[in-house]
């Protein structure tokens, strides 16, 4: 006589596997393409929230040039190969890397108390104010909180959207 094992709940195995629990497996036509959507929204995700924090490093040297003087005239090209400002871009560099490693360091201590949406919200609105800032300043010290504000943007994002994978199939 064959002995039959019973699960945790009380159902014997082959009592299991007879029943329909409805659970049957998805299509692997909509998993797929669910698969798909999920990679792209977050491939998406990716790129915009890296944007302009790259696009800042980028233009470091532009981004210190923004200081207009008015009494240097355009036609003399006095410039040479080595064209320096006079605050070095490792300015920029600081002002777009301090701010992340902040927030990525303290984060496990106060992220789980903000909302997805918020968190979200304040990269959009961070992101948006960051290139709106650079592009209208005048004076490095405000392009340079441009800067911080992209480097916030960064470091919020990549803290929000790397945890959001947690609710995602692989």
């Amino acid at each position: 006589m064959e002995r039959r094992r019973s699960n945790t709940r009380g159902h014997l195995d082959s009592d299991w596997e007879e029943e329909d629990h409805g659970t049957a497996p998805p299509e692997p036509r909509m998993e797929n393409r669910s698969h798909w959507r999920n990679l792209s929204a977050f491939w998406l995700l990716g790129l915009c929230n890296n944007f302009a924090y790259v696009v800042m490093l980028s233009a470091a040297h532009d981004i210190l040039k923004t200081e207009t003087n008015e009494t240097v005239n355009l036609n003399v090209t006095n410039s040479s190969r080595y064209d320096c400002n006079k605050i070095s871009t490792a300015a920029v560099l600081l002002a777009d890397i301090l701010p992340t490693l902040i927030i990525k360091f303290t984060a496990p201590f106060y992220i789980h108390q903000i909302p997805y949406s918020y968190r979200v919200s304040l990269c959009i609105v961070t992101a948006s104010a960051s290139f709106l800032i650079v592009s209208f300043s005048t004076h490095v010290a405000v392009s340079l909180l441009g800067v911080v504000f992209a480097s916030i943007s960064s470091g919020v994002g990549e803290v929000t959207f790397l945890s959001l994978t947690a609710f995602f199939h692989r």
